[in-house]
């Protein structure tokens, strides 16, 4: 006899609600048990994916009591899974608030420290000596660039040198300008 296409009594008898109930929920995890469990353990670490197995198989027969019970296609189990997943992340994250510490707010100024405001001070002062040592032609390109904040092409037509020529310089300045801030014992933030 072909249980699959049996007819089934009356479901006033309770448990063959019941019944159905775990047919159906024995089709879902033969469905789409492997294709959940390797999504969840590309999702998640080994030790927390059977648990979160357990909480998708949980929510999936709760909705199978309902009456009709809902089509579980790859779609729905996939959409649950990732509902599952979501909350998981959503715990563990609060759970790491705790042990945050939270910070003194004198601590937390907008104002820089006295360390940082003398490490400004002497960059500062490496940066200048940096551009003091460029070549003439290289420091204008350099200033009027990035200080006064002219376009390349206006540098270029205003001193009647070509494009790539200002282009260039303004490279080399660059370049040299790292070589000597390092040479110089630039404190990098």
């Amino acid at each position: 006899m072909d249980l699959e296409n049996a007819v089934l009594p009356s479901k006033a008898v309770g448990v063959t609600a019941l019944g159905d109930d775990a047919r159906l929920m024995h089709e879902v995890m033969a469905r789409f048990g492997t294709r959940l469990k390797r999504y969840l353990y590309r999702a998640v670490k080994p030790e927390d994916a059977d648990d979160a197995l357990q909480d998708i198989y949980a929510r999936l027969s709760r909705l199978a009591t309902g009456v009709p019970p809902p089509d579980f296609n790859a779609t729905y189990v996939f959409k649950t899974a990732d509902s599952v997943l979501r909350d998981l992340y959503r715990r563990r994250r609060t759970r790491e608030n705790e042990a945050h510490v939270e910070l003194p707010e004198a601590l937390a100024t907008e104002r820089p420290s006295p360390f940082d405001e003398v490490r400004w001070r002497q960059n500062a002062d490496l940066i200048r000596q940096a551009i003091g040592r460029l070549p003439p032609a290289e420091r204008r390109v350099l200033l009027q660039h990035r200080v006064e904040g002219r376009s390349l092409a206006d540098i270029s037509q205003r001193s009647g040198t070509p494009m790539r020529t200002v282009q260039r310089q303004l490279s080399q300045a660059l370049i040299q300008c790292r070589t000597i801030l390092k040479d110089s014992g630039w404190f990098e933030t």
